[in-house]
């Protein structure tokens, strides 16, 4: 009788074939239902990411426009103006308001990852954000920039508005709130 005890108690150590399949059935199922999730969530990351370094490039053109008691930029990098695609700091030295050799290079900001696009068309005129000497916006240089994901679509924007103080806050907008209009 004791050795059919230790025969049997020495079969039982381990999973069967069926309860492997069924654990991994449920996995799957578990990771099927998360993985779109996840990717919204990496999305919109990503997008508040993009905004945020837009945001510290304002600060920090703000920041070089009163010690350098001169006027700073931060213009996109690419020829058709779309800021998602990576943008300038420079000490504007002959104040065209467009990057030339005589100016200094603060810092270049790459693009950001492809799924982020410009949502709309910057409501800054021209398409640049300025801070002078006192770190006041330039001119009526106050508004916005908007960036979108292509994997959330309109359901979630990210952007920075820009005062005429020269104040840069981020903005979140979301179907029904929307809280980057204006620049004030």
């Amino acid at each position: 009788m004791l050795a059919l005890t230790r025969l049997y108690s020495a079969k039982r150590h381990g999973f069967t074939l069926i309860e492997l399949m069924v654990v991994l059935a449920l996995i799957a199922i578990i990771a099927a239902l998360a993985a779109p999730d996840f990717q919204r969530t990496i999305a919109r990351q990503q997008l508040n990411a993009a905004a945020s370094d837009l945001l510290t490039s304002a600060m920090q053109a703000r920041s070089e426009a009163i010690k350098n008691n001169r006027q700073v930029i931060v213009q996109p990098v690419s020829a058709d103006s779309d800021w998602s695609k990576g943008w300038r700091i420079y000490v504007d030295m002959d104040n065209s308001r467009t990057y030339t050799e005589s100016d200094v290079l603060v810092t270049t900001v790459a693009a950001t990852t492809s799924t982020i696009e410009q949502y709309e068309t910057p409501t800054l005129n021209p398409n640049l954000i300025g801070f002078d000497s006192t770190g006041f916006a330039l001119g009526s240089n106050a508004g916005r920039v908007v960036f979108s994901s292509r994997i959330l679509g309109g359901n979630y924007l990210k952007g920075v508005v820009i005062a005429r103080t020269g104040r840069a806050r981020t903005c979140t907008t979301q179907p029904g709130a929307n809280n980057c209009t204006g620049a004030n």
